[in-house]
């Protein structure tokens, strides 16, 4: 049986108070989102906060593999290998012009 990779998650300061306050929290999962789940597992007080019921993310976050946004490649689907870092980003809204923009 091989283990699933172990990859190291990095938790934006909002969301740090949920965590005990970590910077970087590792969990295992073949994907994203089993990855997400893991994380959601140790910390329950994280579910819904990051991925929805329908497991996909919320709109007020964005999840960065590397230096990717996991909405440009596969989503929750997205592998995972070894060594890797997810970043959790919190997306802001603004108005400009009397237009919403959120990014």
């Amino acid at each position: 049986m091989i283990d699933a990779p172990v990859v190291s998650i990095h938790i934006p300061p909002p969301l740090r108070p949920l965590v005990e306050g970590h910077e970087e929290v590792t969990v295992s999962g073949e994907t994203v989102g089993e990855a997400l789940h893991a994380l959601e597992h140790a910390y329950p007080v994280l579910t819904g906060k990051v991925l929805g019921n329908n497991g996909q993310l919320q709109p007020s976050v964005d999840v960065y593999l590397g230096p990717t946004s996991i909405r440009a490649l596969n989503g929750a689907e997205t592998p995972i290998t070894t060594e890797e870092t997810i970043s959790i980003v919190q997306r802001t809204t603004r108005v400009v012009d009397g237009e919403i923009s959120v990014g």
